[in-house]
């Protein structure tokens, strides 16, 4: 019991830290680094007991839920041709980057799949291990990629918006 309680401790004070200096991911991220760094120095490591997997996924489900908004009914219509086509083109692309993953070794199929797929780190993170594959591999291909984005979207947005200025775009 006390190594749960060591790995929710630190998670949250990891969570806590991460959010307090604007971190890419925030509590998320934090969390998942402190408690991910605690558990590898317990002995034993831990181990989750799916209805306590199953109480986490429904607090994630509940808090994403909560954050819908009666704007997206209008909006949800007008951007939902680009976003089936994004879909479309990102799990293409993430099909393609898993079978090569599989092929080389590096992971098996359904894991790789769920790394690169599109989604939140802790959804398909989540997702994953609840169908058998490796949550730690997804999120760790999912933490990559959000610190890549984090650092270079706003370079990218005011790249952009610069040449916008000059006329240039």
């Amino acid at each position: 019991m006390e190594r749960y309680l060591l790995v929710i401790v630190l998670g949250t004070v990891g969570g806590l830290l991460a959010q307090r200096f604007n971190v890419p991911g925030g509590a998320v991220v934090g969390a998942m680094l402190f408690s991910g760094m605690t558990v590898l120095f317990l002995p034993k490591g831990i181990f989750l007991p799916s209805s306590v997997r199953t109480g986490i996924q429904i607090i994630l489900g509940i808090t994403l839920g909560v954050s819908v908004d009666r704007s997206l009914l209008t909006l949800g219509v007008k951007i939902m041709p680009m976003a089936i086509l994004s879909t479309i083109v990102l799990l293409t692309v993430a099909v393609c980057m898993a079978f090569i993953a599989n092929k080389i070794g590096l992971v098996d199929f359904g894991t790789a799949l769920f790394g690169f797929s599109p989604g939140g780190m802790t959804g398909m993170a989540i997702l994953a291990q609840s169908e058998n594959h490796n949550g730690s591999v997804v999120a760790f291909f999912h933490l990559v990629r959000i610190f890549t984005l984090f650092l270079v979207i706003p370079l990218l947005v005011k790249a952009v918006v610069y040449l916008q200025h000059k006329g240039i775009l």
